[in-house]
């Protein structure tokens, strides 16, 4: 039995994505892994698997909310025989050495994230690896990293087993999973690295885009909304982030599309992270 499993959820509106995501896999330069494919309402899965080079395990996942079905999957992983996981979107696909750079680099660190490489529906690439003048990611990597913004995404990161906690289970507001479960982890200072050897083809289309040029009045308040639940659930794990539900709860009422126009014109970042161009 493999030790690695590349984990990732499937869904009916990620099905016209999920050739270049599974050829990806094929063509990998270390193939010693299974896939698990967490079902979330695609019918006859096994049907676009038939004839694939891949160890695949398809487990249907309880139906409900993003958080429901991430909780499943979590869950799931924490009791199988698996040591490394190493997760992906199924409307990306990922460099031929993805595998092997995260299973070489796991046997240092319990969590390792890679950079993305922009690219839209026709696979043509938007950017060049996106994150790799950002400083941050040069320095040691921790909680307080992440308390603003993200860059630890379930489509660009790996773990070792022993980084899941025994009951971890998410909200049903809760939109960020990803930024969530990496807040909760790294309360445990694990140690983390950047890899900038290996990418994600981030695919960019209308439900997940990162670094527009501006965002509108509408996207400006949903995501307010998304980061502002996400602090006040983190709250209630940890008082280290109190301070940030509050400040948040108190800006919700004073958003107009004046304090719009002025946030958005101060703030000029350079290949941001997920929710970085939304701040107080």
């Amino acid at each position: 039995m493999n030790n690695t499993a590349f984990c990732s959820v499937i869904f009916p509106g990620n099905l016209i994505y999920l050739d270049d995501f599974l050829c990806s896999l094929e063509n990998q330069t270390d193939t010693s892994f299974d896939l698990l494919l967490f079902n979330d309402g695609v019918k006859e899965l096994e049907n676009y698997l038939i004839n694939r080079k891949l160890s695949f395990k398809i487990i249907n996942a309880i139906g409900g909310t993003i958080g429901e079905v991430r909780t499943f999957l979590f869950s799931y992983l924490k009791q199988s025989e698996y040591k490394l996981f190493i997760f992906g979107d199924t409307d990306d696909y990922f460099s031929a050495n993805r595998v092997e750079d995260c299973k070489k680099k796991l046997d240092e660190v319990d969590i390792l994230a890679n950079d993305l490489i922009l690219v839209n529906n026709e696979k043509n690439e938007i950017s060049g690896p996106y994150w790799v003048n950002r400083p941050e990611l040069k320095n040691t990597i921790s909680l307080n990293s992440i308390k603003k913004y993200n860059f630890l995404g379930l489509g660009n990161t790996a773990i070792r087993k022993e980084i899941i906690p025994e009951n971890i289970h998410f909200e049903p507001q809760l939109i960020a999973i990803d930024w969530y479960f990496y807040s909760i982890v790294l309360k445990n200072n694990w140690k983390v690295r950047f890899s900038f050897d290996s990418f994600t083809y981030y695919r960019q289309h209308n439900t997940n885009i990162i670094g527009r040029k501006k965002l509108s009045f509408e996207e400006y308040v949903k995501g307010f909304n998304i980061k502002l639940n996400h602090y006040i659930s983190l709250a209630k794990e940890s008082h280290d982030f109190a301070d940030l539900a509050l400040q948040y709860k108190e800006f919700k009422d004073k958003i107009s599309e004046d304090s719009y126009k002025e946030k958005t014109e101060r703030i000029n970042i350079q290949n941001p992270f997920w929710w970085e161009e939304i701040q107080l």
